[in-house]
């Protein structure tokens, strides 16, 4: 039965011209991301640290000193209320 003298041929060809059309929109639109001004802020905060030593040197050394001397002494009292404090943030 014909319902119309149309050919599938050229139904096929129309709907891979639709196809063909609806791709090229697809990759023809451009992805794009925005950074808000919090993020660039914490961007720029890394890059600062990533230049800043890892260890301060000199204290370090000065601390160093002073255990290998005998002089360095513990505030047990100043630990203990550090300890505890971390303790209770936890």
């Amino acid at each position: 039965m014909k319902i119309n003298n149309i050919q599938a041929g050229k139904i096929n060809q129309y709907y891979k011209k639709m196809q063909q059309k609806q791709t090229e929109k697809k990759q023809a639109k451009d992805d794009s991301t925005q950074i808000s001004a919090k993020a660039k802020e914490i961007m720029t905060a890394r890059a600062e640290l990533k230049k800043m030593p890892q260890l301060r040197e000199e204290k370090v050394a000065a601390l160093k000193e002073r255990v290998q001397s005998g002089n360095y002494q513990v505030d047990s009292k100043n630990l203990a209320a550090k300890i505890l404090n971390n303790v209770e943030r936890v």
